[in-house]
């Protein structure tokens, strides 16, 4: 009896096993694909070129006296006419290249908000163009009177950066669209002289002091002012992203002021014209870059 019941023990034991051997082994979970998030610190460089949308330095002169008053047709009326003009730099392109910081913070899926600050280098470009003015004849001391200046201006930018916003919406989880705006600030300078000359000489030849004035007026500063611009980003490996954006910039303008002070030419040294020449030079214009940037984020891992 004893016997019967162990051998039906190991034959029930042994069908049990073979069940379990035949029953299917359940699968490990497959991996979690990253998911790819905007989120987070980068730093990055950038290069591209700029060009300017106000090309020119505008010079007034403003006749302040003093002999033969500042009215129409007198010397000075006439010598602040000849200093005035605006000089033209043409297409002012150059190329610009520097870095940049920033962070992102996407949210609701597809958006992604943030800010960004740059900074670049323009290479050097401080060109001088020329201007000449001839005013006359006029009476003036009973003689037919001509003035000639020659106005020369330089105006560079050497330095510009910004510190803006970024909204922006993702058309793929790899693809970013975005709008950018806020504040921008630069290195600007400009010079102005302006030479004149007139002809007394020629008209007074027997008591004549050589007729001729100049005078030079400059500003260097740092302006402050606004951006904005669209761009794109493509985040084309785990925590590399390149970009490509437009930017307009404005900076404002700088004046600077000097005194152009003119001997007649004819009996006497003493001043016959006192002309106070303001030059403006306005900063504005355009930038189109591209940038690499690194994330420090990168792609998240979802855990169960």
């Amino acid at each position: 009896m004893k016997i019967a019941v162990i051998a039906a023990a190991i034959s029930i034991a042994g069908t049990g096993l073979a069940f379990a051997a035949d029953m299917p082994l359940k699968a490990p979970p497959p991996p979690v694909a990253p998911v790819m998030t905007w989120t987070g610190f980068y730093i990055g460089l950038n290069a591209g070129g700029t060009w300017d949308n106000n090309h020119s330095v505008d010079t007034l002169g403003l006749p302040v006296g003093p002999v033969g008053g500042i009215g129409p047709g007198s010397f000075a009326a006439n010598s602040a006419a000849a200093a005035t003009g605006s000089i033209s730099f043409g297409n002012d392109g150059r190329f610009i290249g520097g870095g940049q910081i920033g962070y992102n913070w996407q949210f609701g899926g597809r958006g992604v908000a943030g800010f960004e600050a740059d900074i670049d280098g323009l290479a050097h470009q401080n060109r001088a163009n020329i201007l000449n003015n001839t005013v006359g004849p006029f009476p003036f001391a009973g003689a037919a009177e001509i003035i000639n200046s020659q106005i020369i201006s330089t105006r560079t930018l050497d330095y510009l950066g910004t510190v803006r916003g970024r909204l922006g919406l993702l058309a793929s989880p790899a693809f970013l669209l975005y709008a950018t705006g806020g504040a921008a600030y630069g290195g600007v300078k400009a010079s102005t002289s302006v030479t004149q000359t007139n002809n007394d000489c020629a008209q007074f030849p027997g008591n004549c002091v050589a007729p001729g004035a100049a005078t030079f007026g400059s500003a260097s500063t740092t302006r402050f002012g606004w951006t904005a611009g669209v761009g794109g980003e493509w985040m084309f490996a785990p925590n590399w992203s390149a970009k490509a954006e437009y930017l307009y910039y404005d900076l404002g303008s700088i004046s600077y002021n000097s005194t152009l002070t003119t001997g007649g030419g004819s009996f006497s040294p003493t001043p016959v014209a006192i002309v106070n020449v303001q030059s403006t030079a306005k900063f504005n214009g355009s930038i189109a870059r591209v940038g690499i940037n690194y994330h420090f984020g990168g792609p998240v891992v979802a855990k169960y």
